[in-house]
This record gives structure tokens, C-alpha cells and sequence, in this order.
């Protein structure tokens, strides 16, 4: 149970540094452009896209790994 809660930890503050981090490191300069855009542009379109798989691999793991959840998911009876 620590470790999937250290691994959700982790996820969220990946997921902040894809927001925050990333596009101030190497995103936030005018030129080239990318597909058409400003690379800040680009990089916001990216990021709603690469979150839900980040948090769809940890739901996975964490379904696998958590024995409470079998037991919320049976059908009563």
C-alpha cells in the first residue's frame, strides 16, 4: 500500500513538472515552430495527451497490486 501511494505521489508531481517544468526549461522560446505552433503552444497540446496514460499505466498497477479492490469490484451475494 506505501508504495503505490509513493508511486501516486510521483505520478502527480511528474504530471506538475510536465505543466510547469518542462515547458519553462525547453519549451518557452519563440522559434521553430512545431506542427505550425510556438513550441509552448505544442508542448500544452501534448501534455493533457501524455497525463491520462500516465494515469491510466498507475490505475492499472495499482488495480494489480492492492488487494481491497477485488474485493469493492465482486457482486454482492
Amino acid at each position: 500500500m506505501r508504495r503505490t501511494i509513493a508511486i501516486w505521489i510521483l505520478v502527480v508531481l511528474a504530471v506538475a513538472f510536465l505543466y510547469i517544468g518542462a515547458s519553462m526549461l525547453w519549451f518557452n522560446v519563440p522559434a521553430p515552430l512545431i506542427v505550425g505552433m510556438p513550441p509552448l503552444v505544442f508542448w500544452f497540446l501534448v501534455v493533457p495527451l501524455v497525463t491520462p496514460l500516465l494515469l491510466g499505466a498507475l490505475y492499472l498497477y495499482d488495480r494489480r497490486h492492492n488487494p481491497q479492490q477485488a474485493y469493492f469490484t465482486d457482486p454482492p451475494g
